[in-house]
């Protein structure tokens, strides 16, 4: 029985975290994240913790998207129908995907989607569409739940 229970805390899924980003909407930037803990009280990160995040999530990047978005429009006009996506792309090789992909896009209209303030307003606008249409999709969720997703306004 012990062995029953052992296997199945280790496939279960760790616990969710929740967070709580409070955004600045004229320019999308990042004002404050805070954890949020399942009473609904919030605490704000602090830098160690941030970095600690971002190290989990090193990969996941928009950019790293746009990049294999226009790696695979090339890939579509070369009729590279074989070339299948590899997602346990190592660090070395997504440099090198980026050395390689970086003049090309230069010279497109990626150059601009990949700027930082871009990224920012595109993220925000594309987290508000989110938000007022999941509510047309979705059964409505809880209100203890809901209530976490809303962030503070950012002062200006």
């Amino acid at each position: 029985m012990a062995e029953t229970a052992k296997m199945a805390a280790s496939t279960q899924a760790p616990p969710s975290r929740r967070l709580a980003f409070t955004l600045d909407t004229s320019t999308g930037e990042i004002i404050k994240i805070e954890n949020v803990d399942s009473s609904g009280q919030r605490r704000e990160l602090s830098k160690a913790e941030k970095l600690d995040l971002a190290k989990e999530h090193r990969s996941v990047g928009v950019e790293a998207l746009l990049e294999r978005a226009f790696e695979a429009g090339i890939a579509s006009l070369l009729d590279d129908e074989d070339r299948k996506e590899d997602e346990s792309e190592t660090e070395e090789e997504a440099g090198v995907r980026q050395i390689l992909l970086q003049p090309l896009m230069e010279r497109t209209v990626a150059a601009r989607a990949l700027r930082r303030d871009v990224l920012r307003q595109a993220i925000v606008q594309t987290l508000i569409r989110d938000v007022t249409s999941s509510g047309e999709s979705e059964s409505e969720t809880p209100k203890a739940q809901k209530s976490d997703r809303a962030a503070p306004k950012a002062s200006t």
